[in-house]
């Protein structure tokens, strides 16, 4: 279960009041790590988000630091914005048609202005992850989550549609998933203090760059479940984000 503490923030261009959340306790039933660093907690995303686009007036800003002054924890006497309805955009990530207004959206930020290299790194990050979104979970495709149980047919049956739909859309918009990648590749390099734990041989990975990517986990000071898994499927030639743990 995650606990939330609520504090409140403003539009700096309108002036509209938005509801935020600070997680106070992590009692996780459940935590899915994915091989491109996205963590679900009880299928819930705690990544702080920081591109706010706000509903009133469509400015957009950054919420580096949710902090006082900037945020109070006393709850304005008018009417917010809700954290459901702003946070992420109100996209639906359970519908493809929201998973692409998501990478609309990013693609929208890096268009519109151009960003110290963390912030971009940020955004190509989160770009990368919506794009994997569009086929992320693909092996539930598989016979053996419906006969085991782990699924009814009703429930199976129509994230497989919409798995195999997320697999076609991903593949139509391959190009624009490398050249993102590519960047932030690029990006990580230059500043591999903002790299996350194995990230660039899992950029290599999905870049369908093998070999590059097995000599990076040959260096590994450490083999772990990870590490391992990585391998496996660098060995296999596959380039699809998998489930690490969870």
């Amino acid at each position: 279960m995650l606990i939330y503490d609520p504090y409140y923030f403003q539009c700096p261009n309108c002036q509209a009041w938005f509801e935020g959340r600070n997680l106070k306790s992590d009692l996780v039933n459940e935590a899915i790590l994915y091989s491109d660093g996205k963590i679900l907690y009880d299928n819930f995303i705690t990544t702080l988000q920081k591109m706010v686009l706000c509903p009133s007036c469509g400015h957009t800003f950054w919420v580096e630091h949710p902090e006082e002054p900037f945020i109070t924890f006393e709850k304005p006497k008018v009417a917010i914005y809700s954290w459901n309805s702003w946070r992420f955009y109100g996209i639906n990530f359970s519908d493809n048609r929201g998973k692409l207004a998501l990478i609309k959206h990013y693609q929208q930020f890096l268009k519109k202005s151009h960003y110290e290299p963390t912030k971009e790194i940020y955004l190509r990050r989160l770009l990368w992850w919506a794009y994997n979104d569009l086929h992320r979970n693909f092996h539930f495709i598989r016979w053996k989550y419906f006969l085991n149980g782990f699924m009814s047919y009703g429930v199976w049956s129509a994230y497989r549609r919409m798995l195999l739909e997320g697999e076609k859309l991903f593949l139509k918009n391959l190009k624009a998933f490398n050249s993102n990648l590519e960047r932030l590749q690029a990006l990580l390099e230059k500043h591999p203090e903002e790299q996350f734990d194995l990230e660039m041989p899992e950029i290599y990975r999905e870049l369908r760059q093998f070999d590059k990517a097995k000599e990076l986990l040959d260096q590994a000071t450490s083999r772990t479940h990870f590490t391992n898994e990585m391998i496996r499927h660098s060995k296999w030639k596959d380039g699809r984000v998998f489930v690490v743990t969870g």
